[in-house]
């Protein structure tokens, strides 16, 4: 047994003819071997399954758009399948920071550490970007500087030429 978003259609007709359907939570009810059962949850299921409906709801704050005000949202991360996803949302790990954390524990399934690990050092990459972006910052700012000298040199030069060409023509 398990909640998870659906639609309902509660026979109503659009303008246009078609059926209107409503996001709801479902409930799918399984009974082996033949019953299976999808249906639109009710607060009774909510009563009797409190910790499954638990479950669903740490699930969907992962999709919440607030996630990304933490960091950055897992469901954005493109190495994760929706399998993964749903394995850390259980967990309550929502961001890419927040599984960088578990990076190096032990108790963890090795296919989720690896992913961990992962994490990590994309945050370690983000870290040294800032520096890079501060290096070229200080080279632009150099490069700008040799440029104007460069300018005044050339005007140097010009100058001390052209004064070099009028002594030569007095002497001559």
């Amino acid at each position: 047994m398990h909640f998870y978003e659906g639609w309902a259609d509660h026979h109503e007709v659009s303008t246009d003819g078609f059926p209107v359907y409503q996001n709801t939570v479902m409930i799918q009810i399984e009974r082996p071997p033949l019953l299976k059962l999808n249906r639109e949850a009710n607060r009774d299921d909510f009563a009797n399954y409190p910790d499954e409906y638990a479950a669903f709801k740490t699930i969907n704050r992962g999709r919440d758009g607030s996630v990304s005000e933490q960091g950055y949202p897992l469901v954005m991360w493109p190495v994760l399948t929706p399998a993964d996803i749903q394995i850390f949302a259980a967990r309550g790990i929502y961001t890419v920071e927040e599984l960088a954390k578990l990076a190096g524990r032990r108790d963890m399934p090795p296919d989720l550490t690896a992913l961990a690990l992962r994490a990590e050092r994309m945050m370690d990459m983000q870290q040294n970007f800032g520096k890079y972006d501060i290096m070229l910052a200080e080279r632009d700012a150099q490069l700008k500087e040799v440029v104007e000298q460069l300018k005044e040199a050339r005007a140097t030069i010009s100058a001390q030429n052209a004064m070099i060409d009028t002594l030569k023509m007095r002497v001559a």
